[in-house]
């Protein structure tokens, strides 16, 4: 991700790093999901594991394929055609933003994976069912998917390169010796802070939207008091260890994306 490259590059790296997350992922986001919903079974079978895999594809590489281009985008317009480069702070800002905005798009996908996984039936008749119910019930969990994508979204794309920048700078003779080794060290810092910022609200979404009749989960508020109540409020962090793992491996695999697979795919944009 640049503001040197055009929208549309920016939107061919997300799509890719995206899908690449979701083929190597997708079973430790399914037990994050199970975690959070409360499920005990600690599944193993890929073909439970991998279920709602297509729904995911087209989640994961859409939402970060618009977090890419949205965030390269809103750099533009922050230096406003000015030849400088961004402040940290801007960088993490225009991150945030472009995830939160995404998370009205991806939420209603991650709803139809998420109704796959507890379900089964093809995406289709899921879609189908989803919308007979509704707007209510097709942007359930909207707004914690939002809140969870900007933090998520400003992690990869601000705090991962802020933190490899800082640390090749400060540590060029250890840990910042090569991109590769700082981006590990990056990700280490980075991912599990992110992961914790965001994983109350994910947790609120992943109810919210395995259970769109309501049975036990009503409004992200009325989800709070009854993960306190029946768990405790460590409730908020459960399936937190699956999480940290996979946007751990995510930040580096974007990370990547922006800084080398761009550099392959577009030569151009970096003469």
């Amino acid at each position: 991700m640049s503001k040197n490259l055009s929208e549309a590059e920016n939107a061919t790296l997300g799509a890719v790093g995206g899908w690449v997350d979701v083929t190597l992922l997708q079973a430790t986001n399914y037990w994050k999901n199970a975690a959070q919903q409360g499920l005990t079974k600690f599944e193993t079978d890929p073909r439970i594991l991998y279920r709602g895999y297509f729904a995911n594809c087209l989640n994961n590489a859409s939402c970060v394929m618009l977090q890419f281009a949205g965030t390269g985008l809103i750099q533009k317009l922050i230096v406003r055609g000015e030849d400088r480069s961004l402040t940290k702070g801007e960088q993490i800002a225009a991150a945030f933003s472009s995830g939160y905005l995404t998370g009205f798009i991806c939420g209603p996908i991650e709803l139809a994976m998420i109704q796959q996984q507890r379900k089964g039936g093809s995406l289709g008749a899921t879609a189908a069912n989803l919308i007979a119910g509704g707007p209510s019930t097709v942007m359930r969990g909207t707004f914690g998917i939002c809140l969870r994508e900007g933090i998520y979204c400003g992690g990869f794309l601000g705090l991962m390169p802020v933190l490899r920048g800082t640390i090749q700078e400060s540590f060029p003779d250890s840990i910042g010796r090569t991109e590769d080794s700082a981006r590990f060290a990056a990700a280490l810092l980075g991912g599990p802070l992110c992961s914790m910022l965001s994983h109350p609200p994910d947790t609120f979404k992943s109810c919210m939207q395995g259970d769109i009749e309501r049975t036990k989960f009503g409004t992200m508020k009325e989800t709070y008091a009854v993960l306190v109540k029946e768990r405790g409020i460590a409730s908020l962090w459960a399936g937190a260890p699956w999480c940290i793992f996979r946007q751990l491996c995510a930040m580096m695999i974007f990370d990547k994306c922006a800084t080398q697979l761009s550099q392959t795919l577009f030569p151009h944009r970096y003469k």
